[in-house]
C-alpha cells in the first residue's frame, strides 16, 4: 500500500469527481507534475527487495511457485536460512547460491527474474509520467485478477485511462495513470 498516496485521497478526491472517474478499491492518489522519476539505483533496490521477498515465500510455500499459502514453522525457517543471506538484522540480503541446485536453483531464478520485470514496469509506468502536468495516479486494490472482477476492463475504455501497471510487490494493486482535464 502506497501511504503516501493514501495520505491524499482526502485532499485530490475532488479531482476525481470533476472528472469523472470512479475507482473501486482506491487506496492512493497523487498528482504526478509533484512527483519526481525514482533513479536506478532505486529501482535496483526495489528490484533486490522485491525478489528477495519472492524467494522467501517460495521457501515458506515448500517450493511451490504462485501458492496462496505459505508455512510459517522451524521447518520454513531452516530451509530460508539454508537458502537465503541474512544480516545481523534478519534483513534478506542475497541468495545463497551455492546451496542451490537443480529446480530449486531455476525456481530461484525464476522468481528473480520475474520479480525484475514487474518492478521494471511498475517504475518504468511510474517515472513516465513524473512531473507531467494533468495526469493522476492512482492506487487501487484492484490488480491482478482483481482487475477483472471490479470492472477494470470497463475502466480500461474510459476516456482518461491512460495505463495500468500491477503493483510490484502485491498484485492485488495496482496503479492507474488517468489523464486530467480540470484540476
Amino acid at each position: 500500500m502506497d501511504l503516501g498516496a493514501y495520505a491524499k485521497i482526502k485532499d485530490l478526491g475532488q479531482i476525481m469527481i470533476d472528472n469523472g472517474i470512479e475507482i473501486p478499491r482506491l487506496r492512493g492518489l497523487r498528482l504526478m507534475s509533484e512527483e519526481k522519476p525514482l533513479s536506478e539505483e532505486e529501482i535496483n533496490d526495489e528490484i533486490k527487495f522485491v525478489g528477495l521477498k519472492k524467494c522467501k515465500d517460495l521457501c515458506q510455500s515448500d517450493f511451490h511457485l504462485n501458492a496462496n499459502w505459505f508455512e510459517l514453522s522451524s521447518r520454513t525457517d531452516r530451509i530460508k536460512k539454508k537458502y537465503i543471506i541474512y544480516d545481523k538484522d534478519e534483513n534478506e540480503t542475497g541468495v545463497n547460491w551455492k546451496n542451490l541446485h537443480g529446480r530449486k536453483r531455476k525456481l530461484f531464478r525464476y522468481c528473480l527474474k520475474s520479480a525484475k520485470k514487474r518492478v521494471l514496469q511498475t517504475y518504468r509506468s511510474f517515472n513516465r509520467y513524473c512531473g507531467q502536468e494533468n495526469v493522476l495516479y492512482i492506487h487501487a486494490r484492484i490488480g491482478g485478477k482483481n482487475w477483472g472482477y471490479f470492472g477494470g476492463p470497463l475502466i480500461a475504455r474510459q476516456p482518461w485511462f491512460i495505463e495500468k501497471a500491477d503493483d510490484a510487490f502485491d498484485s492485488t494493486y495496482c496503479d492507474i495513470y488517468a489523464r486530467l482535464e480540470k484540476k
